[in-house]
């Protein structure tokens, strides 16, 4: 279970808006702004270690709650956490202790913001990237006292991050929609790096992004969007 810590205020003003249907009426878009440093390239025998820098902007006018956020790298950029240190506590340690139970695996730092539907409120987060066993943990101290866990699965190429519906429903009935998300992630111990480069390939690392919505609780335009960001390399 994760904690939550909204006031009761908020809790009776979700009671009164249940059920309510949101528009949903503007065709949701992304746009993801990505960046890799050093620019120069690592090669496949002499990897180099990087930091990678990623924003994604959910158009706001769509009112959509994400439910997924893939981040699918380029063959030239790799993710790995084999060798670092890894957070093995659970949500409810992490949340409990403010992350600091793993901050020896703590991956670079960032910030979110979400607007509550039924009052138009924005909520911005503090993001705190930490690196798990084939994944990445987030967690999320919200400006309304509510803090998170959500799970970045690793595969491949892929990061496939998960939000729960603790963050989709703060309180039940009382959605939010995502605006952005902006993270840094860099991490190494020895020559094991959580993100290197093995090359460039017409002078570029392209990443995209897929953000999958959910109801909240009516159906969203399209059940996701996509956008890319070219990232320089050399």
């Amino acid at each position: 279970m994760r904690k939550s810590f909204l006031v009761a205020g908020m809790a009776a003003l979700a009671v009164g808006t249940t059920g309510v249907a949101y528009a949903q009426n503007a065709e949701p878009k992304v746009d993801v702004t990505a960046s890799v440093s050093p620019s120069k390239a690592g090669t496949k025998s002499k990897p180099k270690n990087v930091t990678v820098k990623l924003g994604i902007k959910n158009d706001p006018a769509s009112k959509t709650t994400a439910q997924t956020i893939k981040i699918a790298l380029p063959s030239t950029l790799k993710v790995s956490t084999k060798g670092l240190p890894q957070c093995t506590a659970s949500d409810d340690e992490i949340v409990q202790s403010l992350a600091s139970v793993c901050k020896k695996s703590k991956a670079g730092s960032g910030t979110a913001s979400a607007t509550l539907l039924s009052t138009g409120q924005n909520v911005t987060f503090q993001v705190t990237p930490l690196v798990g066993k084939n994944e990445l943990l987030f967690f999320l101290k919200a400006s309304i006292g509510n803090n998170y866990v959500t799970h970045g699965k690793i595969s491949g190429k892929n990061i496939t991050i998960t939000i729960g519906p603790d963050l989709q429903q703060p309180v039940p009935g009382l959605y939010a929609a995502l605006v952005d998300i902006n993270t840094t992630l860099k991490f190494s111990k020895g020559k094991n790096y959580l993100f290197s480069t093995n090359g460039c390939k017409s002078k570029k690392h392209t990443v995209n992004v897929t953000v999958g919505y959910a109801a909240n609780p009516a159906a969203p335009p399209k059940p996701s969007a996509s956008g890319s960001s070219d990232a320089k390399c050399s």
